[in-house]
């Protein structure tokens, strides 16, 4: 009966949103503002996933369930290389946009809300919106938290691309050929791009998108220094592999968060259920820092002698999973875990609390440095 009427209460509630506008390279960028009362200090700067917009569903209920939250909000619309685009993107015009456009839109936004004394936002992005927001943030200091809803994975970009002649019935090498003897921005015509069919798109945006090595929200999570929260959605079938790519990445300063029976629009109940999460987030005041552990420079030799009592148990053909070539600061922070009492396995608090810190660096280090 309560989520009931919480939803009845979005529904019934017009969202108050002052529409915003910002110039840039001569477009028009758009985005709502929406006030909150008691507003927390740090404001949430909304971005949407592939070819949507601010005014999708999942945005405007998140937004308005956020301010019911004392969150204030600025949901922008990535301009795609349009003027003042509304709506989901045009795909009988020609794609012009990149990849790495968003970036550049993320921080004239961040910008816009320093000028308007919000001067360390809250980054929240939703499925591809996810993985421009993580590598923005990957580059920045000065922010109060990163959310990422149902983030695009680097497995999920592999998908796209193999899939890709299934898809548009073309080989996707040879459209990546063809752009290659292009200047970027020539306009080429192209079996698809993203969600869009039979259209066309510069060189330099089917590049941007297909070319190198596919990459993901959990590949720049590492590198973000502010607190960050991953809000997955348990039925999501878009993008499965969320939770495998990001529980290795768990520590202090990124927690994962599974919605029950969402997908990966989380509509209706399930936008409270997000909001809930993202604003006891933003509540807490940002941890500090932990101290940079030097891996690097760990002792490997010392780690591989230490590290084969733990290979009898996690090796390929072991009971437990194999630890050759998991995350150095996942593996050191996991035996930190389990000599602590936070997790609770009797046989690995035996071994991890017999080591001291720098025993555990170099197991750590040495595990880490397998398979690659």
């Amino acid at each position: 009966m309560k989520r009931l009427l919480l939803l009845l209460c979005v529904l019934c509630a017009p969202l108050h949103a002052e529409e915003v506008t910002l110039k840039h390279g001569g477009l028009t960028l758009l985005a709502d503002f929406v006030e909150a009362d008691d507003a927390l200090p740090s404001v949430a700067l909304i971005t949407h996933g592939t070819l949507a917009h601010k005014d999708m569903e999942l945005v405007e209920t998140l937004q308005e369930a956020l301010a019911e939250r004392g969150v204030a909000s600025l949901a922008h619309t990535l301009s795609l290389g349009v003027d003042a685009r509304r709506g989901m993107a045009d795909c009988a015009a020609p794609q012009i946009h990149r990849d790495e456009d968003a970036d550049r839109e993320i921080a004239l936004w961040i910008d816009w809300l320093k000028k308007h004394a919000h001067e360390r936002p809250t980054l929240i992005g939703h499925s591809r919106g996810a993985k421009e927001v993580a590598r923005t943030a990957a580059k920045r200091e000065d922010l109060h938290g990163v959310v990422l809803m149902a983030p695009a994975t680097a497995g999920s970009e592999r998908r796209a691309r193999e899939g890709y002649e299934a898809r548009y019935g073309t080989s996707l090498d040879a459209v990546l050929a063809e752009a290659h003897k292009l200047s970027p921005d020539v306009v080429m015509d192209v079996p698809g791009i993203l969600y869009c069919a039979d259209t066309t798109a510069s060189a330099g945006s089917v590049l941007s998108y297909y070319d190198g090595e596919p990459t993901g929200a959990e590949t720049y999570a590492p590198d973000i220094d502010a607190p960050v929260l991953v809000v997955l959605a348990r039925a999501d079938a878009v993008v499965p592999d969320a939770p495998a790519a990001f529980m290795p990445l768990r520590n202090d300063a990124l927690n994962i968060a599974l919605v029950d029976d969402a997908d990966h629009m989380f509509l209706d109940f399930y936008a409270e259920d997000a909001a809930d999460l993202i604003a006891e987030f933003m509540a807490h005041e940002p941890k500090a820092a932990s101290p940079t552990i030097d891996f690097e420079n760990a002792d490997l030799e010392y780690g591989a002698y230490l590290g084969q009592e733990c290979a009898s148990c996690h090796s390929a053909n072991g009971s437990n999973p194999p630890l050759d070539g998991l995350e150095a600061g996942y593996l050191h922070h996991a035996l930190g875990q389990y000599a602590n009492g936070e997790r609770d396995n009797a046989a690995m608090a035996l071994v991890a609390r017999s080591l001291d810190d720098e025993q555990r660096i170099a197991i750590a280090a040495h595990f880490a440095a397998q398979l690659k």
